[in-house]
């Protein structure tokens, strides 16, 4: 493969990659050289997805370990030294990483091993001056027991953060089976089989905790969080009943309290607790901020709404402009992406017809977050190869990439065409706009089968929701959808006509 070039294979098909990895690291050396270090890891990723350099895979280690997360700098790390034995200067920044983490017994291992092979290189001073402080921090026999279990839910936690659900499975079974009352391994795997679509797994291991562990409070808001993402309002209901009545002590189980109640909103109490935390000098990550200011906002507290966003301005320039009560649930920029994103995977498992089913992945495409990439490749994989769903995954995943739509996917690309017009100009009322999208997939499942061209998106679209509104007793013109659409009165006729003659078809 050619060095300007990175390809990914989806099911047969090539996607070629233009950009170079020297142009992304560029890029991502000059924000680290700013000290605009989100930016430089963000582009830093992009090199080494397209070459892994070991000279690139350790400066993107090293920002890593500059922003705080450790762990997956380790991971890097260790991948360099697998492909070149001689780099023992990642043993010395493995050491400070494993010492930021508290994760002394491995600190002083990778010092030391660092100190057998350096001699006279770079960081032997330094690295002399860790062992010191290592010596000063161990304290007692249970110290490595201790170690080895905050070591594997860290790596767990990597795993979970860099989307790799599977390999997370793994470690946290391991932490479970050598530490079966470790009651947050648990809920972490009730979470990662949940984002996997297994809903019965992650209630039934919520339930195991709940009754080895009765109260247990991340298992009890993991349940209504699970239960607000599949649609089961009852049961949301009935279980937040209960969480009112906990007054919890820990900082982190005040802040599970608070996300939890803003995520089903409740916004009243969401905004007590997490008001409090801040009351008591909490400063938590850019999720919490989001949460304290949207409930802020819900509950008539603009003025602390502002100036809580403005703490996230500060930290993410970026997010200037998208308040998260200025945005739309499936715009907004924020932690409720991922419980909607769950809920379409599920709705897409569950449901039974076609068109509901290409509704729900052309709902999760209007998602702002990354997820959804992975979601529409494990689809498009999974799939029957020229099936309807696997082109209409892969349509969306090569949009999500940014890449060029494949010439066998024209008309999923014109359906999207369609669908987009119909979400676009019908009035904003959740229902209708519902409709029109079911009928049209419906509608496209059959013009596939015949290959009919569908040029002119405004105009099926127009026709499309005359006949929904026409059933629905909310009737517009041909003449007013014409002209919201942009087509001609005669244009719209036409097109109903269309829409007609394949419903004849069909029900012949």
């Amino acid at each position: 493969m050619g060095k300007n070039e990175r390809v990914r294979e989806v099911k047969g098909q090539v996607v070629t990659f233009h950009q170079s990895a020297e142009f992304f690291y560029e890029r991502g050396m000059k924000a680290y050289r700013r000290n605009n270090l989100q930016e430089a890891v963000k582009y830093l990723k992009r090199a080494v997805d397209v070459k892994k350099e070991p000279f690139m895979l350790c400066q993107l280690a090293i920002t890593l370990s500059e922003v705080g997360e450790y762990h997956e700098s380790n991971q890097i790390f260790s991948a360099v030294l697998r492909a070149d034995s001689t780099l023992k200067e990642c043993h010395y920044f493995m050491a400070n990483n494993y010492a930021y983490l508290g994760l002394f017994q491995q600190a002083k291992k990778y010092a030391q091993r660092y100190l057998e092979t350096a001699e006279e290189e770079e960081f032997v001073e330094e690295a002399l001056d860790l062992l010191d402080l290592i010596a000063e921090e161990e304290g007692g026999a249970e110290f490595e027991d201790e170690d080895e279990l905050i070591l594997m839910q860290e790596e767990a936690n990597g795993y979970i953060r860099n989307g790799k659900l599977e390999e997370a499975i793994a470690v946290l079974q391991d932490i479970i089976a050598g530490y079966p009352e470790f009651w947050a391994a648990y809920n972490n795997l009730a979470i990662v089989r949940f984002q996997l679509g297994d809903v019965e797994g992650a209630l039934q291991i919520c339930e195991e905790v709940l009754e080895k562990n009765p109260g247990n409070l991340h298992a009890l808001c993991n349940n209504v969080i699970f239960f607000y993402a599949i649609g089961r309002q009852k049961q949301v209901e009935e279980l937040a009943k209960g969480l009112e009545r906990v007054y919890p002590i820990l900082t982190e189980h005040r802040f599970k309290l608070g996300t939890t109640f803003a995520t089903i909103g409740h916004f009243e109490l969401a905004y007590k607790w997490l008001k409090l935390l801040r009351r008591r000098g909490y400063e938590g990550d850019v999720s919490y901020y989001y949460w304290l200011a949207y409930s802020a906002y819900m509950v008539g507290d603009e003025q602390m709404a502002e100036k809580v966003w403005k703490q996230v301005i500060d930290l993410y320039p970026e997010r200037e402009g998208k308040e998260p009560w200025r945005a739309a649930d499936f715009t907004e920029d924020g932690p409720h992406q991922q419980a909607l994103l769950m809920q379409l995977k599920y709705s897409f498992e569950e449901e039974e017809t076609m068109q509901g089913k290409m509704l729900a992945l052309y709902l999760m495409n209007e998602l702002q977050t990354e997820e959804k990439a992975d979601v529409f490749l494990r689809i498009a994989q999974l799939s029957s190869e020229f099936g309807i769903l696997s082109r209409w995954a892969r349509y969306f995943f090569l949009k999500t990439v940014g890449q060029t739509v494949d010439r066998d996917l024209e008309m999923f690309e014109q359906c999207a065409q369609v669908a987009n017009a119909l979400y676009s100009y019908t009035r904003k009322d959740d229902e209708l706009i519902e409709e029109c999208l079911q009928f049209w997939f419906y509608t496209f499942l059959h013009l596939n089968e015949k290959s009919t061209r569908l040029s002119n998106a405004s105009a099926w679209s127009a026709a499309v929701e005359y006949l929904v509104r026409s059933d629905q007793k909310k009737n517009m013109t041909q003449a007013e959808l014409g002209n919201i659409y942009n087509v001609s009165v005669s244009t719209v006729r036409k097109y109903v006509q269309a829409l007609k003659q394949v419903f004849r078809e069909t029900n012949q």
